[in-house]
């Protein structure tokens, strides 16, 4: 039985995966870490996973991260924090990161008696034309409006083919009169399921939207059986709580 903790790392993977493939990216997969290089300089898609503690490439990951750096790419590094020893502080420190945040790692044992939707406020659709992804794009890049990042993650969206992602990949955009306002994604791999980007535009926060999809988001799994993961913000905790999740660890986000 795959441990808690490495079931979010697993799918984690295979988001970074199909997200790297998406824009014609480089992806490394080892069995002590995977890195993500997207070609764009967005350290929301350029990424160093840690997949152990027990850090045995470290040439390979020093190889990769001198590369980022001789770009001038940003990335991030995200760990558990069980992960987290002396020899891969040593390695972060090396590049200058620093903790930006601390995600909680849940997981839902499964989608049996999850319930309809309690509310109906938003057409919700699964993204399938360049038109619904226009759509998706324009929550995700509200979300970074005024920063750099924004025009990084402008560069990453024009290379984007959703082809690439595979069966396994829904994203979905939630509707109030035709205008998208809440994002969610959906991503099933051979062990669990996966619920990312449940975004929602600032100017209409607190309406409940992102609720709404992240309950529309447990029903659109097939094998009921199967587990859910995902990562939260201390602010979210409580609500993916209040749908049946428990913490199972701590991701740390350096950057």
């Amino acid at each position: 039985m795959i441990a808690n903790q490495q079931l979010v790392i697993s799918n984690f993977e295979e988001k970074l995966k199909a997200f790297t493939h998406a824009v014609s990216g480089e992806l490394t997969s080892e069995e002590d870490f995977v890195i993500a290089n997207t070609e764009v300089p967005t350290d929301t898609f350029n990424v160093l996973l840690a997949k152990s503690s027990n850090l045995k490439s470290t040439f390979k990951v020093r190889q990769a991260l001198d590369y980022f750096s001789k770009k001038e790419y940003p990335f991030s590094v995200w760990m558990d924090v069980e992960h987290m020893n002396d020899d891969w502080k040593s390695l972060t420190q090396g590049y200058d990161l620093k903790e930006a945040e601390r995600n909680v790692m849940m997981k839902r044992e499964n989608t049996l008696h999850v319930g309809q939707r309690i509310s109906d406020q938003l057409t919700i659709t699964q993204v399938k034309n360049s038109e619904d992804l226009l759509k998706y794009r324009e929550v995700f890049l509200s979300l970074f409006e005024g920063t750099s990042e924004k025009d990084a993650l402008e560069s990453y969206f024009n290379n984007f083919s959703q082809i690439k992602l595979g069966p396994g990949f829904q994203i979905f955009i939630g509707c109030i009169d035709g205008i998208a306002v809440t994002t969610g994604l959906l991503i099933e791999s051979q062990d669990s399921y996966g619920i990312y980007d449940v975004m929602t535009k600032e100017t209409v926060r607190g309406k409940g939207y992102g609720s709404e999809m992240f309950q529309f988001l447990l029903n659109q799994t097939k094998d009921k059986q199967k587990p859910v993961v995902l990562q939260a913000s201390d602010d979210g905790k409580s609500i993916y709580k209040g749908f049946g999740f428990i913490d199972v660890g701590e991701m740390a986000v350096l950057s």
